[in-house]
């Protein structure tokens, strides 16, 4: 095999790739499928948001202080309860973030 023809070969497949539409370009006109890209930002959004709102508890956990009875184990606890709060207010309405992403692909549509 010649080196030179391998990675001409792969120049091209390079070009090729550059100059195709990406992100939801690609889904414009495509029916189903863009409706399931439509679905799959909006779950995106969702955990986004429930992992922002998660750290954001997490982090004001940390400036509470500790007390007597605290022990190192409710830290993992914690952080699973965290986790489930936040999914649970991203369900409820959250802080905006997936509306945001929602209103993006809207408009990008």
């Amino acid at each position: 095999m010649n080196i030179k023809n391998l990675l001409s070969g792969q120049l091209d497949l390079a070009q090729m790739n550059a100059t195709q539409p990406t992100g939801l370009d690609r889904v414009q006109g495509q029916g189903q499928a863009g409706q399931k890209s439509t679905e799959a930002m909006h779950k995106a959004g969702q955990e986004f948001e429930a992992y922002f709102i998660s750290y954001l508890i997490g982090k004001m956990r940390e400036t509470v202080p500790e007390g007597l009875l605290d022990r190192k184990n409710e830290q993992v606890w914690y952080s699973f309860y965290d986790q489930e709060i936040a999914k649970l207010a991203t369900q409820a309405g959250g802080i905006g973030l997936t509306a945001f992403v929602d209103a993006y692909v809207e408009k990008n549509k």
